[in-house]
C-alpha cells in the first residue's frame, strides 16, 4: 500500500507536469484551435447579458478551455498518476499487443490491470463522471464482462468500473445494468454482481489504494502542493489576456458592422460563407 508521502509527492510531481502542459497551450496562442458556432453567438450574448464582443470572447475562451482541462485531467488520472502514483498498469496499444488475452476486444473497454500484494490482479474500466455511460454502452460492456469472465478468470479476478469523482448513488442506472442488474426495463443483460464491482470518489480512491480511505485527500494534497509551486495565477491572467485579444483580433471585425455595432448575420457568413 502506499504511503501518503508517495501518494502527495507522486500526484504534485504529475501535476506541475500538467498544468506545464495547459500553460504551453495559452502560450501556443490555439484560438486557431476553436470551433465557434455562429447561431449560439446572438443566444450567449443575451442569455449571459454581456455588453461587449470582449466579453462574448472570454466566455467562448472559457468553454474552449474548459473542454481541453476535463479532457487533459482524465489524461492525467488515466495515463499518469494511476500508472506511475500507485502502479497500475496501462494496457495501452503496445501492452495489449504483447500481452494476450488482453489483445482481445473483450478488453477494449479496460484500462488498467491493478495487482495486489498477493498477487492477484483486477482489472479497471476508468470513467470520468455520472454521464460517461449510456445504455449501449452499458449493455455492451456487460457482454464484455461476461465473456471475460467466462474465458479469461485464470488471468483476472475481478473487475472493477471506477468513477474517480462523485459518489455511487449519484450514478445512473446504467451503472447498474453493466453488472447485469435491471432496474423496470428488462435489457439483454447477465448478472455478474459476484464479479464486476462499481466504485465511485471515495471508494474509488480506497479501492485502488488496497484500502487507505484518506486516498483522494492525499490526492488532493498533491494538486493543491502542485499550484502552490507552480505559482499558476502569476502567468495565466497575462496568457489569457494575450488570448483573448488574439480572439478578438480575429473575429471582432467579422461581427460588426459600418457603424461598429454587433451584426450576427455578417459574423454567420464569415464563420460559414
Amino acid at each position: 500500500m502506499k504511503t501518503e508521502a508517495e501518494v502527495v509527492n507522486g500526484v504534485k510531481e504529475w501535476t506541475k507536469w500538467w498544468i506545464v502542459q495547459r500553460r504551453k497551450k495559452l502560450e501556443d496562442q490555439l484560438n486557431e484551435t476553436m470551433s465557434i458556432n455562429p447561431f449560439m453567438m446572438p443566444f450567449l450574448f443575451d442569455y449571459h447579458n454581456l455588453g461587449s464582443f470582449e466579453a462574448l470572447a472570454e466566455l467562448v475562451i472559457a468553454s474552449h478551455l474548459m473542454t481541453g482541462h476535463n479532457t487533459g485531467f482524465g489524461k492525467l488520472i488515466d495515463e499518469k498518476i494511476l500508472p506511475e502514483v500507485f502502479g497500475a498498469q496501462k494496457l495501452d496499444k503496445k501492452f495489449r499487443a504483447a500481452n494476450p488475452p488482453f489483445d482481445r476486444s473483450c478488453f477494449d473497454e479496460v484500462d488498467h490491470i491493478i495487482t495486489r500484494e498477493d498477487g492477484s490482479k483486477e482489472i479497471l474500466s476508468l470513467k470520468a463522471g455520472k454521464w460517461t455511460i449510456q445504455l449501449t454502452m452499458a449493455v455492451q460492456l456487460n457482454a464484455a464482462f461476461k465473456e471475460i469472465i467466462s474465458n479469461h478468470e485464470d488471468v483476472v479476478s475481478d473487475i472493477a468500473v471506477g468513477v474517480f469523482y462523485g459518489k455511487k448513488d449519484g450514478l445512473t442506472d446504467k451503472y447498474d445494468i453493466l453488472r447485469g442488474i435491471n432496474r423496470g426495463a428488462n435489457h439483454d443483460v447477465t448478472d455478474l454482481q459476484d464479479k464486476v464491482h462499481v466504485y465511485a470518489g471515495r471508494d474509488f480512491w480506497d479501492w485502488l489504494s488496497g484500502g487507505a480511505s484518506d486516498t483522494q485527500e492525499w490526492v488532493m494534497k498533491g494538486i493543491m502542493g502542485a499550484l502552490e509551486e507552480e505559482k499558476i495565477n502569476e502567468t495565466a491572467v497575462e496568457l489569457l489576456n494575450r488570448f483573448k485579444s488574439g480572439v478578438v483580433d480575429k473575429y471582432g471585425i467579422h461581427a460588426r458592422d459600418e457603424d461598429g455595432n454587433l451584426d450576427w448575420l455578417k459574423f454567420l457568413k464569415h464563420i460559414n460563407g
